[in-house]
């Protein structure tokens, strides 16, 4: 083998050394990112991990102060419907005629429709001559009428509620039948 042979070599080995060297900082840096990536992520995770822990338990609150608390605004108005009722008892016990106290009732009464309105509660309406509907009335019983075609209401026995929509309470009618014959 000559001298220029044995130069390429060495410096062929000399390249391929340096080429290997390059290669072996490039993964050394490569290696470096990727654990600082992996830190930041691992970092980003327990943030997430603790956001997610104080989201639940802020959540948890929330649904029991719902639940304990939910009602509060309609425990005030009631609580003025409570107020006037006890202010038409006072009045009963200075008044003799009753009128007054039935016109404080009266007024009592409105007060309380009203603020069951304002909470989302409405009546059923179960007039007389009302086409009877089983999802909102409940027939008590079947009475005979001459007025009033059958299967319509006659009367209304108890008062029923919605409240939004849902059915809270069903009306209690009598629903009209025909008269039977002698």
């Amino acid at each position: 083998m000559n001298t220029e042979d044995r130069d390429d070599i060495n410096e062929s080995e000399d390249e391929n050394v340096e080429e290997i060297e390059d290669i072996a900082k490039d993964i050394e840096d490569t290696e470096a990112e990727i654990e600082n990536e992996l830190e930041e992520l691992n970092q980003q995770y327990l943030r997430l991990a603790a956001d997610f822990e104080n989201y639940k338990r802020r959540v948890t609150k929330e649904r029991a102060d719902s639940i304990a608390y939910g009602n509060e605004e309609l425990i005030k108005e009631m609580l003025n419907v409570l107020d006037n009722l006890q202010r038409a008892l006072e009045h009963t016990e200075q008044q003799d005629d009753a009128k007054p106290v039935i016109d404080g009732v009266k007024l009592v009464q409105k007060q309380f429709v009203s603020a069951l309105e304002k909470f989302g509660v409405q009546p059923i309406d179960a007039s007389k001559g009302k086409e009877f509907d089983p999802m909102l009335h409940q027939a008590i019983e079947h009475a005979e009428s001459d007025e009033i075609a059958p299967g319509l209401v006659l009367s209304e026995m108890l008062p029923g509620y919605t409240l939004k929509e849902r059915l809270l309470r069903p009306a209690l009618v009598v629903i009209s039948k025909d008269r039977e014959a002698n």
